[in-house]
């Protein structure tokens, strides 16, 4: 039997999967601290970690503008569940930058580039790449400005298509 001709799981049995995995990675990270999202907004301000603007705690999932907790350190990346690996973030920037962490150091870009460098597919492309050139465009990428036009959007979206 191949793949294709195996069923496709439910949605709710492919999330509770996804929850597990995530749950074992939190567990093999290290320590976990248990915080809510009011103490953190309360910590930071109630202002965005990534798009800097305040954040307004009386929005609601789904509402992009609701508040959410960021992990700096993704968990997928080994990041612990702590409050110092924490950060208060609108729902929607939260969910733009999904796990995509900005490198900060050479020694950083020289370690992606090394993974890239791996990946037959995207060897030349890796090959042309300098370490400078790869935190410059990470910082870009990752700027205040970048997240709140990304979030304007999504809330346009979202004014647009709510019942």
């Amino acid at each position: 039997m191949s793949n294709a001709d195996l069923p496709t799981p439910r949605r709710s049995e492919a999330k509770r999967a996804q929850d597990r995995r995530r749950r074992e990675r939190m567990r093999s990270n290290g320590s976990s601290e248990r915080y809510t999202a009011e103490e953190i907004g309360e910590r930071d301000g109630w202002i965005c970690g990534l798009c800097q603007d305040p954040v307004d705690r009386t929005y609601q999932h789904p509402d992009p503008r609701s508040p959410s907790i960021d992990h700096i350190r993704t968990i997928a990346a080994g990041g612990t569940d702590t409050r110092d690996n924490v950060r208060l973030t609108h729902w929607g920037c939260n969910h733009e930058r999904n796990d995509n962490t900005p490198l900060r150091t050479a020694e950083e870009a020289e370690a992606r580039r090394a993974v890239l460098l791996r990946i037959p597919a995207l060897q030349a492309h890796a090959e042309s790449l300098t370490t400078e050139g790869m935190v410059r465009s990470s910082q870009a990428f990752h700027s205040p400005e970048r997240y709140q036009a990304k979030l304007a959007r999504r809330v346009e979206r979202y004014e647009r298509e709510k019942p």
